[in-house]
């Protein structure tokens, strides 16, 4: 099988999240409520990160989005049409991650905020080291949990090339 039989023979990735579980969740409305109220929490805090530092959005924003695969179609095409976080979902799923000089970005401006909000802003040390301790987890998370996906000219390429 050749590359681009590959690519076109694999689904989207809201049939890759919700493939096994529709049939399940069908006959489970209480999941699907879980998982859509989930969902609304993760999109109340991605909004938030648009406007606070030290919050982030686009994590927030695909937690949201696989949430409401999962819950209600409608719930997931309304979000993916909002457009504040659609654009940041689909570009993640297009490029299946984010990639080396996008995660190097993200680590160097979520430690600006962090090193400001911890010797700036907060005096007291205990708050301090929690914030610290804070960024290092999500330096940690973003660089080895956090798929490294192809950097635009290589999505482009892909996309081209289906």
């Amino acid at each position: 099988m050749s590359l681009t039989d590959r690519i076109t023979a694999q689904p989207v990735s809201k049939e890759v999240a919700v493939a096994g579980t529709k049939a399940e969740l069908g006959q489970n409305r209480v999941k699907r409520v879980l998982f859509g109220i989930g969902g609304g929490l993760a999109f109340v805090l991605a909004v938030l990160g648009v406007f606070v530092p030290g919050i982030p959005c686009t994590p927030f924003a695909l937690l949201s989005a696989a949430l409401f695969a999962k819950s209600s179609d409608k719930l997931y095409n309304w979000l993916l049409s909002n457009k504040i976080l659609g654009p940041r979902i689909k570009n993640y799923q297009r490029r299946k991650g984010i990639s080396k000089s996008g995660k190097i970005k993200v680590i160097v401006l979520m430690w600006i905020m962090v090193l400001i909000s911890s010797f700036v802003i907060i005096k007291a040390l205990t708050i301090q080291i929690i914030i610290l301790s804070a960024g290092l987890l999500g330096t940690i998370t973003v660089w080895f949990f956090v798929p490294e996906g192809k950097d635009y000219a290589e999505a482009e390429e892909a996309e081209e090339d289906i």
